[in-house]
């Protein structure tokens, strides 16, 4: 019987997906375009959240200098993407209208 027990902590912490770090850089930047769109905490959430499952994860190590950046435009797109399904949700709406009266 192996004695070895598996500590998921030890493999995972050490490993990061790099394109998480590029959405958050690229949503930042569309936030300050687009300031009317109506970013409530739970919008910008959403949006994320959407973002990131349209996209390849790319791990590496922490500290590793290994750069695999996926192209801006592919992450811009996942973005608008998500922007655009999240603007067709009503609850979206709901939460928007509410908030400017």
């Amino acid at each position: 019987m192996n004695k070895k027990i598996l500590k998921i902590n030890e493999i995972s912490h050490n490993a990061h997906n790099i394109v998480e770090e590029q959405l958050r850089a690229a949503l930042k930047k569309v936030v300050e375009n687009n300031p009317n769109w109506g970013w409530e905490q739970i919008s910008l959430q959403d949006v994320y959240a959407c973002a990131i499952n349209r996209l390849p994860a790319k791990y590496k190590k922490k500290g590793e200098s290994k750069n695999e950046n996926l192209p801006e435009g592919e992450i811009e797109k996942a973005i608008k993407f998500a922007m655009y399904k999240i603007s067709q949700n009503p609850i979206h709406f709901q939460l928007q209208s509410s908030t400017k009266k």
